[in-house]
Protein backbone atom coordinates (compact mmCIF):
# COMPACT_ATOMS: atom_id res chain seq x y z
CA UNK A 1 0.00 0.00 0.00
CA UNK A 2 0.91 4.00 -0.51
CA UNK A 3 2.51 5.46 2.01
CA UNK A 4 0.31 8.04 3.49
CA UNK A 5 0.97 11.74 3.34
CA UNK A 6 -0.48 12.89 6.49
CA UNK A 7 1.44 13.39 10.18
CA UNK A 8 2.23 10.37 12.03
CA UNK A 9 -0.43 10.54 14.52
CA UNK A 10 -3.40 10.40 12.20
CA UNK A 11 -1.46 7.07 10.29
CA UNK A 12 -1.25 5.46 13.79
CA UNK A 13 -5.12 6.26 13.83
CA UNK A 14 -5.81 4.72 10.50
CA UNK A 15 -3.58 2.01 12.12
CA UNK A 16 -5.19 1.14 15.04
CA UNK A 17 -9.05 1.22 13.17
CA UNK A 18 -7.50 -1.17 10.57
CA UNK A 19 -6.55 -3.96 13.25
CA UNK A 20 -9.62 -3.42 14.75
CA UNK A 21 -11.59 -4.07 11.76
CA UNK A 22 -10.25 -7.19 11.44
CA UNK A 23 -10.40 -8.48 14.68
CA UNK A 24 -14.03 -7.34 13.76
CA UNK A 25 -14.19 -9.56 10.94
CA UNK A 26 -12.25 -12.57 12.42
CA UNK A 27 -14.93 -13.19 15.11
CA UNK A 28 -17.88 -12.24 12.27
CA UNK A 29 -16.20 -15.74 10.76
CA UNK A 30 -15.69 -17.81 13.83
CA UNK A 31 -19.02 -17.21 14.76
CA UNK A 32 -19.99 -18.30 10.89
CA UNK A 33 -21.54 -15.18 10.63
CA UNK A 34 -20.08 -14.36 7.38
CA UNK A 35 -20.51 -16.54 4.07
CA UNK A 36 -18.07 -18.64 2.85
CA UNK A 37 -16.09 -16.77 0.69
CA UNK A 38 -16.59 -13.26 1.73
CA UNK A 39 -13.61 -12.86 4.88
CA UNK A 40 -10.85 -12.24 1.84
CA UNK A 41 -13.53 -9.15 0.32
CA UNK A 42 -13.38 -7.69 3.71
CA UNK A 43 -10.04 -8.33 4.65
CA UNK A 44 -9.23 -5.95 1.08
CA UNK A 45 -11.70 -3.81 1.70
CA UNK A 46 -10.57 -3.19 5.58
CA UNK A 47 -6.73 -2.45 4.12
CA UNK A 48 -7.34 -0.30 1.44
CA UNK A 49 -10.12 2.03 3.43
CA UNK A 50 -7.78 4.44 5.10
CA UNK A 51 -6.81 4.93 1.62
CA UNK A 52 -10.30 5.82 0.68
CA UNK A 53 -10.22 2.57 -1.26
CA UNK A 54 -8.54 0.92 -4.16
CA UNK A 55 -7.80 1.79 -7.22
CA UNK A 56 -9.89 0.44 -10.25
CA UNK A 57 -6.75 -1.62 -11.52
CA UNK A 58 -6.09 -2.91 -7.70
CA UNK A 59 -9.75 -4.06 -7.90
CA UNK A 60 -9.45 -5.62 -11.29
CA UNK A 61 -6.52 -7.20 -10.98
CA UNK A 62 -7.68 -8.87 -7.35
CA UNK A 63 -11.23 -9.39 -8.06
CA UNK A 64 -11.83 -8.49 -11.77
CA UNK A 65 -14.85 -6.40 -10.86
CA UNK A 66 -15.35 -2.61 -11.40
CA UNK A 67 -15.47 -0.24 -7.94
CA UNK A 68 -19.11 -0.79 -7.76
CA UNK A 69 -19.20 -3.89 -8.17
CA UNK A 70 -16.71 -4.76 -5.59
CA UNK A 71 -18.51 -2.17 -3.08
CA UNK A 72 -21.94 -4.25 -3.54
CA UNK A 73 -19.58 -7.45 -2.54
CA UNK A 74 -18.95 -5.79 0.39
CA UNK A 75 -22.42 -4.93 1.26
CA UNK A 76 -23.38 -8.49 0.59
CA UNK A 77 -21.45 -9.75 2.40
CA UNK A 78 -21.97 -7.98 5.47
CA UNK A 79 -25.85 -8.45 5.20
CA UNK A 80 -27.39 -9.44 8.19
CA UNK A 81 -29.13 -12.86 8.29
CA UNK A 82 -31.51 -13.90 10.16
CA UNK A 83 -29.84 -15.97 11.95
CA UNK A 84 -27.31 -13.20 13.13
CA UNK A 85 -27.72 -12.13 16.96
CA UNK A 86 -28.28 -8.95 18.02
CA UNK A 87 -25.04 -8.30 18.68
CA UNK A 88 -23.45 -9.48 15.35
CA UNK A 89 -25.78 -7.65 13.30
CA UNK A 90 -25.07 -4.63 14.35
CA UNK A 91 -21.39 -5.29 14.45
CA UNK A 92 -22.14 -6.22 10.57
CA UNK A 93 -23.96 -2.39 10.10
CA UNK A 94 -21.10 -0.40 12.18
CA UNK A 95 -18.58 -1.98 9.93
CA UNK A 96 -20.56 -1.79 6.68
CA UNK A 97 -20.85 1.82 7.44
CA UNK A 98 -17.61 2.48 8.68
CA UNK A 99 -16.16 1.11 5.28
CA UNK A 100 -18.65 2.80 3.46
CA UNK A 101 -17.24 6.30 4.50
CA UNK A 102 -13.88 5.31 4.27
CA UNK A 103 -14.43 3.94 0.63
CA UNK A 104 -16.47 6.85 0.23
CA UNK A 105 -19.22 4.41 -1.93
CA UNK A 106 -20.49 7.19 -3.88
CA UNK A 107 -17.23 8.06 -5.71
CA UNK A 108 -16.51 7.05 -9.10
CA UNK A 109 -13.27 4.48 -9.18
CA UNK A 110 -10.19 6.59 -9.59
CA UNK A 111 -6.82 5.35 -11.19
CA UNK A 112 -4.67 6.66 -8.91
CA UNK A 113 -4.73 5.83 -4.94
CA UNK A 114 -6.04 8.63 -2.88
CA UNK A 115 -4.19 9.72 0.55
CA UNK A 116 -5.95 8.02 3.73
CA UNK A 117 -9.69 8.51 4.01
CA UNK A 118 -10.28 11.64 6.49
CA UNK A 119 -10.94 10.48 10.20
CA UNK A 120 -10.82 6.59 9.86
CA UNK A 121 -9.18 6.67 12.91
CA UNK A 122 -12.12 7.97 14.57
CA UNK A 123 -14.04 4.53 13.23
CA UNK A 124 -12.98 2.49 15.33
CA UNK A 125 -14.57 0.64 18.78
Amino acid sequence: MPAPDRPHTEFSGATAWVRTALRQCAALEATRSLLPGTKPILVFAIRWAPFGGATAEELFVNFGVTRQQFLRMTGAALTTRRSDDPRTSQLKQHLMMSLSRAWRADREAESTPTTPAQGAGEHAS
